[in-house]
């Protein structure tokens, strides 16, 4: 599996991601409810930095994930199996690694001042706002983990698409398996 083909899985579930993405928290909804700006600041701008997070998480986590199945230690002959669980858990966790990152990105997206502090997405000023110090870090666990949930759908929606390119990554290296037929036992 070469490193186009690795971004162009990752740009199938960037884009699935952002679209489901969009659906959660409150972005698709405050831009569809009102037009212009409000206390999130301009709601197109608000929408298109969240599906691009998303977007950029996907090409970002694509290559990471596709890297990290390549360097892990190859199974024994005949362990490699090519069911459906093992597609749908190679999907869930690049998807939640991709959540991961965009969990990151949105919090580099605030503290940048892309967009602007204060508004009841803004997780920065919740953190911020923390009395004690036990809280803020669950308060960044939790914000990062508010993507995960978008980010596990999208991961089991795509499975049956990306799950077969991510096995054949999994399985690289690996002789084929010889399938047997009771027929030969006889």
């Amino acid at each position: 599996m070469n490193f186009p083909r690795l971004l162009g899985l990752g740009a199938i579930y960037g884009a699935g991601f952002a679209l489901i993405k969009s659906m959660f928290p409150l972005p698709i909804i405050l831009l569809l409810l009102q037009s212009g700006r409000g206390t999130e600041g301009d709601f197109t701008w608000l929408v298109a930095v969240y599906m691009g997070a998303g977007l950029l998480a996907g090409l970002i986590a694509a290559p990471i994930f596709g890297g990290l199945l390549l360097l892990r230690r190859p199974p024994e002959p005949g362990e490699g199996s090519a069911s459906l669980g093992a597609r749908f858990t190679l999907s869930l966790g690049l998807a939640l690694l991709m959540g991961l990152i965009s969990g990151l990105l949105i919090l580099g997206v605030y503290a940048t001042g892309l967009l602007p502090a204060g508004g009841v997405l803004d997780p920065l000023s919740l953190i911020q706002s923390s009395d004690f110090a036990p809280g803020t870090p669950l308060l960044v666990a939790w914000t990062i983990a508010r993507d995960l949930l978008p980010a596990g759908l999208t991961g089991l929606f795509l499975a049956p698409i990306g799950g077969g390119p991510l096995q054949r990554i999994a399985t690289a290296g690996q002789p084929p398996v010889q399938k047997h037929y009771e027929y030969e036992n006889l």
